[in-house]
C-alpha cells in the first residue's frame, strides 16, 4: 500500500497551531505575539522573529504533491493554513483554524490584506506590531490602547490607582487626574506609610484631637456667620464699592497685572465709565459695578493678608464678599435666554479672582466649562464676520475674550487633572491682533493696522500665548486622558516646541530692569513672568509622568532634568525682590493654579532630592576611601542639595504666611512639609517616619495658632524659641562652594538679569530660586 494512503478508521490527529514565534518556542519563553515579539527584542534578535503556521493537510483524494510545488506553496502562502509568516489573534482563534483548504481567490485576498498591513506598518516609525498588539481586533481592558512606553511607567501614573486619584466616601467624593499634585505626592512611600500607619498613632494624641475639633468649630461658625449676614443684610452692588482711594489703587493693580495677560476689558471705555461712576452721572449700570467689584477682588491678592479695606474686615474676607455678591447678582440677572457680552466679561473676572484669592479655586474647572458653553452659545467660537451686522470694534473684542476663555479653561483643567472642555476643531474664531486699546474705537469702520509682532503692545502677551495654544491643548488632553498613550518620542518633540515658544516669547518683551517701566511706558515684568510660568507649567505637565518613572527606565533622564529646571524656575518667584522698587509679581498669588502649581513644583524638587538620596547613599558606600576628586564631587552634590532644600523651604514659608484664620491654605503648607521632612531624613540617614511625625505636630500647632488669631511672624518666633539654636544641616562638613548652574544641568538662557549678583568676595552667585550659597 502506498505510504501516502491513510485509513479512514484512523484519521490523522490535527495538531494545535503554534501561537509563539519559533525562537520563543525553542527557548520555551512566553511570547507576546507581536512582530517582532518582546522576547526577541530583548535578546536583540528581532530579525529572527518568525511565526510558522501548520502545514496544509494532504489526503489521498487530492493526490500527492510534488516536492517542488510543496516548497513553492509553503514559501508563498502566509496564512494560518499554510507555511510562512503567521500572526495569531487569540480573540479570533476559531477563524484562524482552517478545517479545509481555502479557495484560490480567498488566499489571494488574504495575502493582499496582509501585504497592505505590512506596508502601512513599515511606513510608520517604531516597531511593527500585529493587529492584536495594536488593539485593532483585540482592544485592551476598558477599550483603550496603551502607548509603547506604558510598560515603563509606574502604576501611579499609568493606572491612576485609588490611593492617588480617588478620595472621599459615600456622597462626598473627589477625583483628580495626572496633572494634579496628588500623583507626585504618591511618589513618596514614606508619606503614604505615615498617612496610613503613623497617623493612627497621631490620632490618639490629645493635641491632634483638639486641633481637629477646633478646625471643625471654626468652619461651622464661618458658615453660620456667612448665612446670617446674607439673611440679615443683602447689600446692593453699589453699597459694596469701597472709597475711591481704595478703588483707585485696586483698579491700577488690576490694569497693570491681569489685564495685560487676560484681555477682558477695553481700557479707555472702562476708565470713562469709571470716571462717570464717581462723578455721580446717571444711570449707573449694574454690569459696570459688577465688573469693578470683580476686578478689585482679583487685585486683593497683591495686598498683605493683614490689610484691612475701609477699616473693616481683612482683605481676604472682603474679596470673598465681593465675589459672592457679584455671583448672586449674576444668578438674579440670568432670568431670560438672552446672554449679554458683559456677563461673559464678569464671569472671566470672577474666575481670575477665585484663582488668585483661593476662593474655591481648585474646582473652578466646573465654572470654566459653563463659561465656555455660554460663550459658544453666543457664537464667540465662530468667526465674528459670520455675523452680518458685526462691527470692527466688537469683532476684535470677541476675539480677545474668546482667547481669554480658552486660556482660563485650559489652566483650570490642569488644576484638577481634567481634560479641556473644547477641541481645536470645534472653533474657527481667529486670534486677536497685536493692537493697543487706543487703536480701537466703537465707531471705526475700517480694521486697524496691527503692529509688527516685534512691537510690544497691550495685546502682545495674548498673541504670543495663543500661538502655543494648540500645542498646550494637545498636551493637556494627552496627559489627562483616561489611558496614557503618549509616546516618549512625541513627548520630547512637544517639549522642544514648547521651549522654542518660550525663548521666542521672552525675546519679544522689551529689555528693561525688573520692576522698572519699559521703554514703551508700561511695566511688562508681570506679563513676561506669567508667560514663562504658563509655558513652564505645560512643560512640567508633559514631562512629569516620565520623570516619576525614572526608576523604571533610564531613558527618561531628560524629563527628570527638564522637570527640575522648570520647577526651580517656578519657585524662583518666591525669592525676595532684588530691588527696592517692588512691583506685583506671581509669588504674591496664593490660590488656584498659582498655589497648586507652586506646590507641585516644590514636590517635583523633593522628588529629585528623594532620587538623589538613594543614588548618593549607594555611591557613597561604594566609593568609600576613594580619591579626593570623588570627595569634591560629593561635596558639590551636597551643595546642590542644599540649594534645592532652600528653595522648597522658602516656598513652604510662603504657604505658611498665607494660611487664613479659617484654616484655608493648610494643606498646601502641610504636605510639602511632610515630603521635605522625609527627604531630609533620608539625606541625613535618619528614620523618616519619626522625623515626619515630629514635623507634622509642628505644622498642626502652627496652623492652630494662626486660626486662633496669631500672626505668622509670631508663630515662627515661638517655634524658634522652642527649637535649638543650631539645626543640623545635610552635611556639616560641606564647604561653601560656588555653584555653577551649567554643572547642575540647568538652562540659563531665560534667566532674568537679577538672577546673578556679586557677593562681598567678588564671586558671582545664582539666586533666582536656584542657588543661595
Amino acid at each position: 500500500m502506498d505510504g501516502d494512503y491513510q485509513s479512514p478508521k484512523s484519521p490523522p490527529r490535527r495538531r494545535r497551531p503554534p501561537l509563539s514565534c519559533t525562537i520563543c518556542r525553542r527557548r520555551k519563553l512566553k511570547c507576546d505575539r507581536a512582530l517582532p515579539c518582546g522576547q526577541c527584542v530583548k535578546s536583540k534578535t528581532p530579525s529572527q522573529c518568525v511565526y510558522v503556521g501548520p502545514q496544509a493537510p494532504t489526503s489521498g483524494r487530492a493526490g500527492s504533491t510534488p516536492p517542488e510545488r510543496a516548497a513553492r506553496v509553503s514559501s508563498s502562502r502566509a496564512s494560518p493554513a499554510h507555511g510562512g509568516l503567521y500572526v495569531f489573534d487569540s480573540k479570533h482563534q476559531s477563524a484562524n483554524r482552517v478545517t479545509k483548504p481555502k479557495a484560490r481567490s480567498d488566499e489571494l485576498h488574504e495575502l493582499r490584506n496582509r501585504i497592505q498591513f505590512l506596508e502601512s506598518a513599515l511606513s510608520k516609525t517604531g516597531p511593527i506590531h500585529t493587529p492584536e498588539s495594536l488593539g485593532y481586533d483585540a482592544p485592551s481592558e476598558g477599550g483603550h490602547r496603551m502607548g509603547p512606553e506604558a510598560h515603563n511607567l509606574v502604576d501611579n501614573v499609568k493606572e491612576l490607582p485609588d490611593r492617588c486619584s480617588f478620595r472621599g466616601k459615600k456622597s462626598r467624593t473627589r477625583y483628580v487626574g495626572r496633572s494634579h499634585s496628588s500623583i507626585s505626592l504618591s511618589f513618596f512611600d514614606d508619606v503614604a506609610t505615615f498617612m496610613r500607619g503613623r497617623r493612627s498613632t497621631l490620632k490618639r494624641n490629645p493635641d491632634y484631637k483638639k486641633f481637629k475639633d477646633f478646625k471643625g468649630e471654626i468652619w461651622s461658625r464661618e458658615r453660620q456667620e456667612h448665612q446670617r449676614a446674607f439673611r440679615e443684610k443683602s447689600p446692593t452692588l453699589e453699597e459694596m464699592v469701597p472709597p475711591r482711594h481704595v478703588a483707585d489703587e485696586l483698579l491700577n493693580l488690576y490694569l497693570t497685572t491681569f489685564e495685560t495677560t487676560h484681555r477682558i476689558l477695553h481700557i479707555p471705555t472702562f476708565l470713562e465709565q469709571y470716571e462717570n461712576f464717581w462723578a455721580g452721572m446717571q444711570p449707573r449700570e449694574p454690569s459696570f459695578v459688577a465688573k469693578l467689584l470683580a476686578l478689585m477682588a482679583a487685585s486683593c491678592c497683591f495686598l498683605s493678608p493683614t490689610t484691612k479695606i475701609n477699616g473693616e474686615g481683612p482683605v481676604y474676607q472682603t474679596a470673598a464678599e465681593w465675589i459672592a455678591g457679584v455671583r448672586s447678582w449674576i444668578a438674579s440677572t440670568l432670568v431670560s435666554s438672552t446672554i449679554d457680552f458683559n456677563i461673559l466679561q464678569i464671569e472671566c473676572l470672577l474666575m481670575i479672582a477665585r484663582q488668585a484669592d483661593a476662593i474655591d479655586g481648585d474646582i473652578v474647572w466646573i465654572s470654566s466649562g459653563s463659561l465656555t458653553r455660554t460663550a459658544m452659545t453666543m457664537g464667540l467660537h465662530r468667526d465674528p464676520h459670520r455675523f452680518g451686522k458685526m462691527t470692527k470694534f466688537w469683532a476684535e473684542m470677541r476675539r480677545r475674550l474668546w482667547a481669554t476663555i480658552l486660556e482660563l479653561d485650559l489652566q483650570s483643567s490642569l488644576d484638577g487633572g481634567m481634560p479641556p472642555t473644547i477641541d481645536l476643531d470645534e472653533y474657527d474664531c481667529g486670534p486677536p491682533s497685536n493692537l493697543d486699546d487706543s487703536q480701537l474705537t466703537e465707531d471705526m469702520t475700517e480694521d486697524p493696522v496691527p503692529k509688527d509682532p516685534e512691537v510690544f503692545t497691550q495685546s502682545t502677551f495674548q498673541v504670543l500665548l495663543l500661538q502655543s495654544m494648540p500645542l498646550r491643548l494637545h498636551i493637556a488632553k494627552a496627559v489627562n486622558s483616561l489611558k496614557f498613550t503618549l509616546s516618549y518620542d512625541e513627548a520630547l518633540r512637544l517639549s522642544e516646541e514648547l521651549i522654542q515658544s518660550m525663548h521666542h516669547g521672552v525675546g519679544t518683551f522689551p529689555k528693561s530692569n525688573p520692576g522698572l517701566p519699559s521703554p514703551g511706558g508700561s511695566d511688562s515684568s508681570f506679563a513676561q513672568s506669567m508667560l514663562m510660568f504658563l509655558l513652564r507649567r505645560s512643560i512640567l505637565v508633559l514631562n512629569r509622568p516620565f520623570a516619576l518613572s525614572i526608576l523604571r527606565s533610564p531613558k527618561f533622564s531628560y524629563s527628570r532634568k527638564i522637570c527640575l529646571e522648570s520647577a526651580l524656575e517656578i519657585l524662583s518667584h518666591h525669592e525676595p525682590p532684588a530691588s527696592a522698587h517692588v512691583s506685583p509679581h506671581l509669588g504674591q498669588l496664593s490660590g488656584g493654579m498659582f498655589r497648586d502649581e507652586f506646590l507641585h513644583a516644590a514636590l517635583t524638587v523633593c522628588v529629585e532630592l528623594y532620587l538623589q538620596a538613594g543614588e548618593f547613599n549607594t555611591t557613597s558606600a561604594s566609593t568609600a576611601g576613594q580619591s579626593s576628586a570623588l570627595t569634591s564631587l560629593n561635596d558639590l552634590v551636597r551643595s546642590q542639595q542644599e540649594v534645592m532644600v532652600g528653595a522648597v523651604e522658602r516656598t513652604i514659608e510662603t504657604f505658611g504666611s498665607r494660611i487664613t484664620p479659617n484654616g484655608k491654605g493648610s494643606k498646601a503648607f502641610f504636605f510639602p512639609n511632610l515630603a521635605l521632612s522625609s527627604v531630609k531624613a533620608r539625606l541625613r540617614g535618619e528614620d523618616p517616619l519619626k522625623v515626619m511625625e515630629r514635623d507634622a505636630m509642628k505644622c498642626m500647632q502652627a496652623c492652630e495658632q494662626v486660626m486662633r488669631g496669631g500672626t505668622w511672624a509670631s508663630v515662627r518666633d515661638r517655634q524658634a524659641e522652642s527649637t535649638p539654636a543650631s539645626t543640623p544641616s545635610l552635611n556639616l562638613a560641606t564647604p561653601d562652594l560656588p555653584f555653577d548652574p551649567a554643572s547642575f544641568g540647568l538652562d540659563t538662557v531665560c534667566l532674568p538679569p537679577s538672577a546673578l549678583w556679586v557677593d562681598a568676595n567678588g564671586c558671582s552667585r545664582w539666586i533666582s530660586g536656584r542657588c543661595l550659597t
